[in-house]
This record gives structure tokens, C-alpha cells and sequence, in this order.
């Protein structure tokens, strides 16, 4: 009987020091407040370096062979982990090839001007509406004028009337760098401008917008 006692005795102590072999992985005190157990550790009140961590509830650590509480260690130096950010891929926005595109009317100019009239700033509205409603996609606006004056004025006055749409735009809500403006000034005209009716055509900005997913 003594014998078997004995046994047991020896093979308790065993156990024991196993256990204890096992917990000397956390002596360095990293695990210390990390445990995910709650709450977490307080600092001192009295601005001492330490945390207090008395914690009530239990976080699951199935593999961690080890006590989850502070296992008597109440004060301890303790700095919060810092959660790492994911860093994510931007999206990237290709163009639609399969949108059908829209057209867009020309908004028209008064001879030499560069100013909006009512009824093109409707429908500057337009696209300006698709635009916030399409967040991604983009937009070029080109700056025609008629054959009057020489080519250096107007690819000068085309730029201005590209210049001016895309400030309005800009206004109404559109980030800038949606929009691109380029002038053709004389070089493209809508209609031959050999009749007065034809040239208030060709002074014009035109619209060409690119789809994104």
C-alpha cells in the first residue's frame, strides 16, 4: 500500500515539474496583459510606469498550455500592442470597353467669348450629374472656335472655352483632375464655315468621356 502511495506521490511531482518546465516559455513576461483576458491593464493612477491588470474574464487560448489571468502578477510594465494596418491594393479602375458611350451636345460660345451662356451651363449640368453619379469615370472637354481671326487666336480661344467649362464643373462639385481640356481652335470644325449659321456651330466645346468600372 505504501509502495503504491508512493508511486503516486512520484508521479505527481512529475507531472508537476512538467508543468512547470512548460510555463518557463513565458518567463521573458511577454505574455503579460496580452492574453486577450479582460480588462486589459490599467496604468497607475499615480503615474507610476506600471499597469495594474486584474482580469475577470477569460479569453479562449486553447494552445497556449498556460493559465490565462495574470497568474499573480498584478503590476507589470505594459505597453499596448499597436494593431497593424492591412495594407490594401488600391482598387484599380479599368476603362468599360463594353459602355455605350453617350453624346453629349456641344455647348455653344458667342463670337470671341469664352462665356457660359444658361443654356449651356445645362448641360454642362448633365454630365456633371453623371459624373457624381459615376464616380470614377473621366471626362476630356475640347475648345473649338471658328475660322475668324488667325489660328494662334483661336487655339487660344478654344482653351479658354474648355478652360471655362471645366471651371464651372469644378464649382458644381467635380474634383479638377477628372477633367482634362485640350483645344483643336480652327482645326476641327463641326460644319464647313462658310455661312454665319455654320460658324456659331463650330463655336463650341464638345465632350468625351472615358468609363470605368
Amino acid at each position: 500500500m505504501r509502495k503504491t502511495a508512493l508511486a503516486m506521490m512520484v508521479g505527481v511531482m512529475v507531472l508537476h515539474c512538467g508543468v512547470a518546465h512548460a510555463a518557463k516559455a513565458w518567463d521573458d513576461m511577454s505574455w503579460w496583459g496580452n492574453t486577450g483576458a479582460k480588462p486589459e491593464p490599467k496604468a497607475d493612477s499615480k503615474e507610476r510606469t506600471g499597469c495594474w491588470w486584474l482580469p475577470v474574464e477569460a479569453a479562449k487560448n486553447d494552445k497556449d498550455g498556460e493559465l490565462w489571468g495574470n497568474r499573480g502578477v498584478m503590476f507589470h510594465r505594459w505597453n499596448k500592442p499597436v494593431a497593424k494596418e492591412e495594407k490594401r491594393a488600391p482598387l484599380e479602375h479599368r476603362p468599360r470597353k463594353d459602355v455605350y458611350p453617350i453624346i453629349y451636345n456641344s455647348i455653344l460660345f458667342d463670337f470671341g467669348k469664352a462665356i457660359l451662356r444658361a443654356e449651356g451651363k445645362a448641360e454642362a449640368d448633365k454630365l456633371i450629374a453623371d459624373l457624381k453619379h459615376y464616380d470614377h469615370d473621366t471626362l476630356i472637354i475640347e475648345g473649338h472656335a471658328s475660322s475668324e481671326g488667325d489660328e494662334a487666336y483661336n487655339m487660344a480661344l478654344g482653351m479658354r472655352r474648355a478652360d471655362a467649362v471645366k471651371k464651372y464643373m469644378v464649382e458644381s462639385g467635380i474634383a479638377p483632375e477628372r477633367i482634362k481640356t485640350v483645344s483643336f481652335g480652327e482645326s476641327r470644325p463641326a460644319v464647313t464655315n462658310d455661312v454665319e449659321a455654320n460658324r456659331k456651330l463650330n463655336r463650341r466645346a464638345e465632350f468625351k468621356m472615358t468609363y470605368f468600372n
